[in-house]
C-alpha cells in the first residue's frame, strides 16, 4: 500500500509521518456512512484528512466537491478540485471534470457572496 505524507498545520496529520492508504480508505468509507446519518461536518473532516495527505483516489475529493457545491462554498470547491488535479490518478475525462468544477466555481464566485464552508 502507498503511504501518504503528513501535512504541517492540519490537525490529525503529523508532519513527516505517512498515513497508510488503507487507513484513508477506511476514513472515506466512514465518511460516507456519516453523510448517510446526516453528520456531514464529521464526514468533511475525514475527507479533508485524505485531501491533506495527498491521497491519490478520487472518492474523498469528489464528495468534498459535491458537499461544498451544495453549500455554495466556491473557494473550497476550487481548492479541493485543484488538489485533485495534483493528486488523483484517473482518466482524462475525469481530469476534465475537475477542471470544469474549477471553472464553474470561479464563475459562481463573481455572482454570489461566499459563505464559510461550515
Amino acid at each position: 500500500m502507498f503511504a501518504c505524507m503528513g501535512v504541517p498545520g492540519i490537525p490529525g496529520l503529523p508532519q513527516g509521518e505517512g498515513i497508510p492508504a488503507d487507513e484513508l480508505v477506511r476514513d472515506f468509507l466512514r465518511g460516507q456512512n456519516l453523510e448517510q446519518l446526516g453528520r456531514t461536518d464529521e464526514a468533511i473532516d475525514l475527507y479533508e484528512r485524505a485531501v491533506a495527505a495527498s491521497f491519490d483516489a478520487a472518492g474523498p475529493y469528489d464528495r468534498l466537491i459535491w458537499i461544498y457545491q451544495s453549500r455554495n462554498a466556491h473557494r473550497e470547491v476550487i481548492r479541493v478540485a485543484e488538489a485533485s488535479l495534483r493528486n488523483v490518478r484517473t482518466y482524462p475525462a475525469k481530469l476534465q471534470w475537475y477542471e470544469g468544477q474549477i471553472a464553474a466555481a470561479r464563475a459562481a464566485q463573481g455572482s454570489s457572496p461566499q459563505p464559510r464552508p461550515r
